[in-house]
């Protein structure tokens, strides 16, 4: 027996009573212990399943105490044991290698974005208390910032973790590679297992279309949270908006979901002044200022505006800018953003006009008959046509997003039932389709 396992058991049997040790532990076999990770071999599959839910993090803690090192400890069955050269290609790379550039310290905070910020810090400070943390918003708010900090905050304080980011669409075309043999979907499977924090991005592209994404995902989801690992996800909407099964959907309401709204006027110009900085751009506070006001929403598009401002800088080789100069170079920009918010606006109109109503009462909380069907069509177009989540069509009518999920229901079967009012439907979208 190594010396090294030998001392491991004496840890474990101190925890465990006498029966069950020797029940359970003492008929795994090691496969291999290094200081990447603990392979085990057990000789049947139920006793596989019990020692995970029951004692496999002794088993973590008792290596801690003998060696030193935290490593994860992976159950196979006897039959799977010629999974090791697998295994030793799949676990080369121990952690995702996370951007610089996206730290807690670079993450301009605000009011539109401090819940988000400090639970991700929590994250960091007391893994697992959090879990998981769930952080939605529209696109550009910073989510993927705050995944890639944790991540790597985490790597530095405790750096024998393992920790991995990975984007929704990603995970589903490794899934799918590893169903092509049963050895890939093992080491698939233990590999997601061993991580001590999983950071998902994108997940609304999971779809109910996609069965067995879903039931591995679950599968894993539900392995890491019963062990107390950390578990972190972003999406461009609340949860139970997504389209997935309802027993997936729950267990990302046991933690805590951070909505992260655009970026308030102090935020942009945090984020703007920061980063004129580091591209020495030597933008005046004023110009600095009338860009936060030209472009609200996305923190994204305020960084495309300074590379745009950057790349004139060298090209033409200007000294300073004026207003005139920056509007100029980021008209096109201006333009785009004027004209989104422009067809939302003609969107109400148009569709007010369309029943000889006020646009405003249209918008208003009635329940009149004749504000309600206006009313509901505005909240489907702009959900269909612009592709806007259920929650940011709320806050345009001050509704929550549970009245536009019915709105959007209400629309879909007046569709199927009244062929007359599904071709002015389909009128109004293609009005407004290409704006």
């Amino acid at each position: 027996m190594d010396p090294s396992w030998k001392r491991v058991l004496e840890e474990v049997s101190k925890e465990i009573p006498p029966t069950y040790f020797d029940k359970f532990i003492y008929t795994l076999q090691l496969e291999s212990l290094t200081d990447d990770r603990c392979i085990l071999i057990a000789p049947s599959s139920n006793i596989k399943t019990h020692v995970e839910k029951k004692y496999q993090n002794h088993i973590e803690e008792a290596i801690f105490r003998a060696s030193g090192n935290r490593v994860p400890v992976e159950i196979v069955l006897e039959a799977a044991s010629n999974l090791n050269e697998v295994l030793q290609e799949k676990f080369k790379d121990k952690s995702y290698s996370f951007n610089p550039d996206y730290s807690f310290d670079n993450f301009i905070v605000g009011n539109t974005n401090r819940l988000a910020f400090s639970a991700a810090m929590e994250c960091v400070k007391n893994p697992a208390e959090i879990n998981p943390l769930y952080l939605f918003g529209k696109v550009g708010v910073g989510k993927t910032h705050l995944l890639h900090s944790i991540g790597s905050e985490i790597l530095k304080k405790e750096p024998w973790k393992t920790v991995h980011y990975i984007d929704i669409k990603s995970f589903m075309s490794e899934f799918l590679f590893a169903l092509q043999s049963r050895d890939s979907i093992e080491s698939f499977k233990i590999k997601y297992q061993s991580y001590n924090c999983l950071l998902i991005d994108d997940i609304q592209l999971l779809n109910t279309g996609a069965e067995k994404t879903q039931e591995e995902f679950f599968s894993i989801f539900n392995f890491l949270f019963e062990r107390k690992r950390q578990i972190v996800i972003a999406s461009d909407r609340p949860s139970s908006e997504l389209p997935l099964h309802e027993r997936l959907k729950s267990r990302f309401v046991t933690g805590v979901q951070a909505d992260i709204q655009p970026p308030d006027r102090d935020i942009r110009v945090g984020i703007l002044e920061k980063n004129c900085q580091i591209l020495n751009l030597g933008l005046s506070q004023e110009h600095i200022q009338f860009i936060a006001d030209l472009i609200e929403d996305d923190t994204r598009a305020l960084l495309g505006a300074l590379n745009d401002l950057a790349l004139h800088k060298r090209a033409f080789s200007h000294l300073f800018f004026t207003t005139s100069m920056i509007e100029e170079i980021l008209k096109n920009r201006i333009f785009r953003k004027k004209n989104f918010q422009l067809s939302q606006d003609k969107v109400i109109e148009h569709i007010s006009s369309l029943y000889n109503l006020d646009p405003n009462e249209v918008m208003g909380k009635s329940r009149k008959p004749e504000y309600v069907i206006p009313r509901h069509l505005c909240m489907y177009v702009l959900h269909k046509g612009f592709r806007l989540n259920k929650s940011q069509v709320g806050r345009m009518f001050s509704a929550e997003h549970t009245t536009v999920i019915h709105a959007v229901r209400n629309i879909e079967n007046k569709i199927k039932d009244d062929k007359e009012f599904s071709t002015k439907v389909e009128e109004v979208l293609n009005r407004f389709r290409f704006q």
